[in-house]
Order: C-alpha cells, then structure tokens, then sequence
C-alpha cells in the first residue's frame, strides 16, 4: 500500500460539526483505507473542545494532533476561519504519541518528559525502521521555542528531524491550544513521532533579506529585546525608518516592527528571523520568541515574489529530502507575519507549494515554525515556511 494522504474543510456549523465534516471529507479521499494518523487546525474563533469532540468521534482510534491557527489552508482552499484536516494511511510509517505540559515554568523539563512520553508509545517491530521524525505543534504564546527545540533535539538524538509550528489565535496574540486525543490544552506540547521506511521530507526557507547595518543586542529579557547597541531597541528601528523617510510614532511603530522583521546574524551571514511582537512603553521590543543578548541583528526586507519563491523552494527541499520515492502529501507549517505581508497574494504562496509537492496539501499560518533537520537552516523560526513532505 505505501503511504496516502487526503485532506478536508469545513468552514461553517458549530465546532462540533466542523471537526466531523472535515473528517468526513478526509476519509472519502482516502478511498477505503484506514488512516494511521492525522492532523487537524481550526480557527481561534470557534471551540476547539468541539472541534476535538467531532474528530474524536469519527476517528476514535486514530492519533490526531491539532492547534488554534492564524489561519488554516488544505490544496487552494485557504481560510481563517474553518477546520482544516489531514488524514494519513500507510503501512509503511508507524506512530508514537505523547503530551507535555508545563512549557511557561520548564520548557527543558517539558521536553524531557515529551520524548520520554513518545518513547514509552513505540513497541515492537514495527517501529524497527531506519527514519525517524518527530512532528510537534506546541503553544505559541508560551515562548521559549528554541530552548523546546534544542532540548528536544538533544534528548531525542541527532539522528532524529523535527519539524512543525506554534499554536496561532487569529493573531490576537493573548492565547492558544493544542490538542490530542479529544483533548484540549494550553501551555503544553504534543507530538507524533513517525517511524517510517522511506525517508521523510523537510523543507525550510524564509526568502528575507538582510535591509540594515548590524546591531548588537545588549540587553533582552525572555522574547522582549531591550537594547540593541546600548539603547532601547526602538531606536534602532528609529534610524531605520528615518532613513527611509518613515517618522516612528506611537500610533505607528508597532505596525512597522511588525512589518520589518529582525534577523539574527548566523555564520555565513545567514539570517534566522525573529518576528517582533509590539513596542512596550519603556522602548522595549516584544518578540514572538527569543534573541538573547550578545547576537548580532539585521532589520530584513522581503517583497511579494522573494517570499512567494521561498515557500517553493522550501517545498522543492523538502520533495528532494523523499530521496527519489514520490510524494504522497505534504503538510506546511507557515508563518501568520507572511500571510499579514502578502494579504491577498499569500494564495500565490501556497500555489507555489502546491505546485512543487503535486499531492494533497494541508497546513495552517503558525506563530513560529520548527525545523530542525541536517544540512538546512534549523531550529525555531519566525516568518518562514517549512514543508513536510511524506513519501508515497
């Protein structure tokens, strides 16, 4: 049999019914065979308990993971408003899943007990394949993102890729859930480690470009820069848009910060970018996770078809990642800033993606991304798209 992989919508009725009519779709692709595993995203705005309740229901044995969003997409059919579902059957991947909460008081211990809880899941043979890869979706207003994933990485072994995104809310930005089996929480993490035959696809590119001179961060407490080069971090946005012809104000700096992403400096002078947040009243910089003091930042720049051509790229990477095998699906964890910057072109990006994988695509706009793969820029990510493909 392989690998197969079907998806489904639903954008109207009650959370409830949501859940079960995307399911229904899902299982209709499928064409008769039994899903093995699965993902579900639903809109912030409708009850995730519901939503929950409905797949649960319908799919009583079968692991699902699923988040609040800041939009969700399947194929061309891109909401913010909706359930999207993605349903996997395959006789050549076997599934382990598992929980941790407690993200905000102890990341590191929450990701100890994560790979401990996958861990306790495998058994017997069927879990003696040589591809390993753990797909994670875990609350985007808790922080930490990168601590989670180094943590995770070191604990789990290098042999292992992770991939996946941070929880959305519509971006209102005050709190988002995750869920498994039926149930619903906040602050937490959950996973599905796939043991599989075929090698997994992943794929992470964010198409920004360096638009300012360095700064140094001197100062930052949890995801709030608070100094770049000895003064507050709104400075350096200030000599930034000045030289653009922009005069920062209150009324609208936290739309450019928002628009204008920072990036940290990595070797190579290659960028990961970090998402800022708002500006706090002492000059401060909220981000959508960490720059701890001592890295280097560059303002970055990106138009409509840089961002467009580093979702394909990303996808390209990914299907070369399946080492020759076809793919079956592919699901996408994108940023919501990419969405909020391209507006009405963002179906233009998921074209792009759907056109590289060729395959049943489901995926949502995430507060942060996860890839942590070797040989590809790794580890958390904001404003980025990364691409999961599995094989046929």
């Amino acid at each position: 049999m392989g690998t197969r992989v079907a998806v489904g919508h639903a954008g109207e009725g009650s959370g409830e019914a949501q859940g079960a009519r995307a399911v229904a779709e899902a299982v209709a692709g499928l064409g008769g065979l039994a899903p093995t595993f699965g993902f579900a995203f639903a809109t912030s705005h409708i009850d995730l308990a519901a939503v929950a309740r409905g797949i649960k229901r319908a799919l009583p044995e079968v692991p699902v993971i699923g988040c609040t969003t800041g939009g969700e997409f399947v194929g061309d059919r891109i909401s913010s408003g909706g359930t999207s579902v993605c349903l996997v059957a395959s006789d050549e991947i076997s599934v382990s899943c598992a929980l941790a909460s407690g993200l905000r008081r102890n990341t590191r211990r929450a990701a100890r007990q994560l790979v401990r809880s996958l861990q306790l899941g495998r058994g017997g043979a069927r879990f003696a394949t040589p591809h390993r890869t753990i797909l994670l979706l875990t609350d985007g207003m808790a922080g930490n993102g990168e601590t989670l994933v180094d943590t995770l990485a070191m604990e789990s072994g290098a042999e292992v890729a992770i991939a996946g995104g941070a929880a959305g809310d519509d971006a209102a930005f005050v709190e988002s859930f995750v869920f498994l089996d039926g149930q619903v929480h906040t602050d937490a993490v959950v996973a599905l480690e796939l043991s599989s035959v075929k090698p997994i696809g992943v794929g992470v590119h964010h198409g920004w470009c360096a638009a300012s001179e360095p700064g140094l961060v001197t100062g930052s407490s949890g995801t709030a820069v608070t100094e770049i080069d000895g003064r507050p971090a709104i400075e350096f946005y200030r000599a930034y848009a000045r030289a653009l012809g922009v005069e920062l104000t209150p009324e609208n700096q936290n739309e450019f910060v928002f628009t204008h992403e920072l990036g940290i400096v990595l070797m190579r002078d290659e960028l990961k970018v970090r998402a800022p947040l708002g500006v706090n009243p002492d000059g401060s910089i909220s981000c959508a996770s960490e720059i701890p003091a001592g890295q280097r930042v560059r303002i970055v720049r990106g138009d409509e078809d840089a961002i467009v051509n580093a979702a394909r790229t990303a996808a390209q990477a990914a299907i070369a990642d399946l080492a020759g095998h076809g793919c079956a699906g592919a699901i996408v964890f994108d940023c919501v800033a990419r969405k909020l910057v391209l507006k009405d072109a963002f179906a233009r990006e998921v074209a792009a993606i759907g056109e590289a994988v060729q395959a049943p695509l489901a995926g949502f706009n995430t507060y942060g991304e996860i890839a942590r793969v070797q040989g590809q820029l790794s580890g958390f990510h904001n404003t980025t798209a990364v691409v999961v493909a599995l094989p046929a």
